[in-house]
Order: structure tokens, then sequence, then C-alpha cells
């Protein structure tokens, strides 16, 4: 018949009296060392490391409180001569997951932050090389995900942030002829830069200028002139100055105007206009057009019909698509005047 010895305590053979196995909670083992309780483990089988109550199979909690990673500080160390590393292995169809949350908070339900600069933090050669903020924001070289310093931020809305002093990206399509970028909107293929031999092109293009001087409520199609001064920047440290090079533009109000620069495409969240100037492009044309027709300045905002077939400096654009529609409307071109 099997026999049971119950104690509080089980001291060491060397007469250790403050260190030892201690008993005296009921199905839980202790182990004590210099009278402190270092590890625990209860009935369910779960071990705790510095953890009264253990979350996990294993739970292991440091009382050191400070921020800064440091060798005593560290509360799993994994070291071998050879290759070392940490292996997560799941059932099938099931995932494994690594979880960063604060101090006190089950590992295994819903995670919530109290600081925003709480972090996990990847590190090598003593340095920080990643990080995933409290926000969900994955950075390599960054510390905070924006574009002031050199570095990559993947944002957790799905915005994608690379700062470089020098080359900044390169695409390398290998062995075959094809797109290199595709861009898409609404989940349909609007356009893609591709490669064959030695030619990049880019499809589906309309070359834009960014300017300013006409009012967001013109109307798209406005055919718009260049005046005699420079467009300024309205964000960023450049706000205020001068863009080189860049015009400032004007509803275009003289037939036939030479000084004509393209037709207004959109307007951005700081009211600055895209003007498409070459490419394809919609103009808001008086008159009715045939495909073919080249296209200047009507005095108001549209164009009309050019009387000749001579590429100009008045000259807009090409109609593409003919409308025999005598008033006011949107037709598609291929645009010459940028």
């Amino acid at each position: 018949m099997a026999s049971e010895i119950k104690v509080d305590t089980i001291v060491n053979a060397g007469g250790d009296n403050d260190s030892g196995i201690d008993l005296s909670t009921n199905d839980v083992v202790k182990f004590d060392i210099a009278g402190a309780e270092k590890a625990r483990v209860h009935s369910d089988g779960k071990v705790g490391i510095g953890e009264t109550t253990p979350l996990a199979n294993l739970h292991i909690k440091s009382a050191d409180s400070g921020v800064t990673p440091s060798a005593d500080s560290d509360e799993l160390f994994i070291e071998g001569s050879g290759n070392s590393g940490i292996t997560i292995g799941s059932g099938s169809s099931n995932s494994g997951t690594i979880r960063f949350a604060d101090s006190g908070t089950d590992n295994r339900g819903n995670i919530t932050f109290n600081h925003s600069n709480e972090a996990m933090t990847f590190t090598t050669a003593a340095s920080e090389r990643m990080r995933i903020d409290s926000s969900g924001n994955f950075m390599v070289g960054q510390t905070t995900a924006n574009s002031d310093n050199a570095g990559i931020s993947l944002r957790s809305d799905g915005q994608f942030l690379c700062t470089r002093t020098g080359l900044v990206a390169s695409f390398n399509r290998l062995s075959s002829d094809g797109d290199l970028i595709q861009f898409q909107q609404a989940s349909s293929v609007e356009g893609a830069i591709s490669v064959s031999g030695s030619t990049v092109s880019y499809g589906g293009f309309s070359g834009l200028h960014e300017s300013s001087g006409i009012a967001t409520s013109t109307a798209i199609g406005t055919v718009v002139s260049t005046i005699d001064e420079l467009d300024t920047y309205v964000s960023g440290d450049k706000s205020g100055q001068t863009r080189a090079d860049h015009a400032k533009v004007e509803v275009s109000n003289t037939t036939g105007d030479k000084a004509v620069y393209g037709v207004v495409t959109r307007f951005d969240e700081d009211d600055k206009v895209f003007v498409a100037s070459v490419g394809i492009g919609s103009v808001r044309v008086t008159g009715a057009c045939a495909k073919g027709d080249l296209l200047e300045s009507n005095g108001d905002g549209t164009a009309k019909v050019q009387s000749d077939d001579i590429v100009r400096s008045k000259t807009i654009g090409k109609v593409t698509i003919g409308n025999s529609n005598t008033g006011v409307k949107l037709v598609s071109c291929v645009l010459y005047c940028g």
C-alpha cells in the first residue's frame, strides 16, 4: 500500500534552512530561495515564475519595472553554442500566436493598451531593427509610423511609407515581360507600369500639373490657362514658398488662347487643382464635334473645334469620341497642351 508523507517544507540536504520546496499551500508546490518564493506549480499544471496566479502553462513575471531592456530584466533567455530559436507548433488548421499586452492582462483574452508608447521591438546586434506599436503599425528602421526618418512603415490603416536618402525603391521582374506595378480603384485595374525588353510603359496615362488660382467649384473638364505667377506650397516644411516652374492658372477667357495649360481633372484636400495636360482626359466642349477634330479655347472655360487641322500652340487636344450635341458637354480627348 502506498504511503503519503505530509510536510510543510522539504529543506535541502545541505542544511540551507531558508531554501527548499514549500508544500504548505493546498494543491500548490512552491520553490523558495533565500526565504522568498521564486516559482510555483498549481494543481492544473500551470507554472508561475515571479507570478502567484499563472494565466498560462508558463507565466513569467519580472520584478524589474524599468522600460529599458537589460540583462537582469530579460524574462526568457535562450542560448546555445550553435543556432538557437523558438518554435511554436500548432495543430493542423490552427495557428501559433505571439501577443503583447499590459501587465496583468490575460494573454488569451482581449488585449487593451493603456499607453500610446507601448510597442513590441525586435533587436539584432544590440540595436532595434523593427517594432510593432500599440496601434498595430509595423516599422523597420523607424520608431514612429511617418515619413520623417529613413525606414519603412506599414500602417495598420493600409498606408505604406518608405523614406531613404538616395534610391527609394527598385522593382525587378525576372525573365519575362509584363506588369511591374498595377494600380487599382474599387478592386479594378485602372493602370499599370510594365516592362517590355528595354522599354518601360505606363498604361492609362494622364499627365497632371498641380496648381492653384481657381475656385474648387470649377467644373471638371474646364479649360484653364497659365498666368504670370508661380504656384506655392500649402503644407509641409515648404508651406508658403513658391514652387519653381509651377504656374498658377485661371479659367481660360480668351478665344484661341495660346497660354492654355490643360483641363481641370480634380481638387485635393488642400484645395489644389490638378490640370490634365497630356494623355487622355475629358474636356468641356461647346458645339458638336467629331472624332479627330482639334480643339481650342472658346474663351469661357470650354473648348470649341479648331478651324484647321494643324497642331498649334493654342491646341488643347484631339477628340477621340465624337458628340453631336451642340450644347456644353464632356468629350473624351487625347491632350496635347502640356
